[in-house]
């Protein structure tokens, strides 16, 4: 296991997994940056942007790919952010070919929204295949369970 840890961000992951964590523009126009997270048991290519499309479009079966990004701390507890606390427990009827930003063949994603000490976060997990999403979830849940965000 290696951890990475920056930004207020923790991650354990197993040998082998890529992962970076950065500050990211915001889109307030008030040059407020914002922490993002990708993580993935596949070689990450450069510039990923926020949703790491890029590497989402490289994926092959058993793939896995984590991103957790922030949002504006207006956003917290409100609407899409209501809930409180990291997603956990996550299962494969989560994920759906259509929860991707664009359609991607086998592709499957799901993408839980939540607030954590007054800030707004997205946890979106893409998997490289959804015929074999259920054989992952395991090491999806492992991951996503040793994220840890300073409050």
């Amino acid at each position: 296991m290696q951890k990475l840890t920056r930004q207020g961000l923790e991650i354990e992951l197993p040998d082998g997994w890529d992962a970076r964590i950065y500050r990211r523009e915001a889109d307030d126009g008030a040059g407020v940056t914002r922490r993002a997270l990708h993580a993935a048991n596949f070689a990450l290519p450069t510039n990923l942007g926020d949703y790491a499309v890029g590497a989402a479009e490289r994926m092959t079966a058993g793939d896995v790919l984590v991103v957790l990004l922030e949002f504006d701390p207006d956003s917290a507890g409100a609407g899409l952010f209501r809930n409180e606390g990291m997603p956990t427990g996550l299962a494969a009827t989560d994920f759906s070919p259509t929860a991707m930003p664009r359609a991607m063949p086998g592709r499957t994603a799901a993408q839980w929204f939540f607030s954590l000490g007054g800030r707004a976060f997205c946890l979106y997990v893409v998997l490289g295949s959804h015929n074999q999403r259920a054989a992952v979830m395991p090491l999806v849940n492992q991951v996503v369970e040793t994220l840890k965000i300073e409050e």
